[in-house]
C-alpha cells in the first residue's frame, strides 16, 4: 500500500490513472479507514503473522480498528 493511491476498482477515474502509469492499490469496497484496517488485519494474517487487530490512524485523535 506504501505510495499507492488506493481506491475502489469502479472508481471512473481508475483507467485514465492507470493509462498514465499511477500506482494503484484496487479494493472492491470504499477506500474508508475501517476497509482499510480490515485489508491490512487481512493480508497479516494471511502471510501466517500473529495479529489480534489493525488500528489505522487517520488524524492524532480519529483511528479505525479492526479485530475478528
Amino acid at each position: 500500500l506504501d505510495h499507492r493511491m488506493i481506491l475502489n476498482r469502479a472508481d471512473p477515474v481508475v483507467p485514465l490513472l492507470q493509462e498514465f502509469g499511477e500506482p494503484l492499490y484496487l479494493v472492491d469496497a470504499n477506500p474508508t479507514a475501517e476497509n482499510i484496517s480490515e485489508l491490512i488485519f487481512k493480508i497479516t494474517k494471511g502471510l501466517g503473522f500473529p495479529i489480534v487487530e489493525s488500528r489505522l490512524w487517520e488524524t492524532p485523535k480519529c483511528f479505525a480498528t479492526y479485530r475478528e
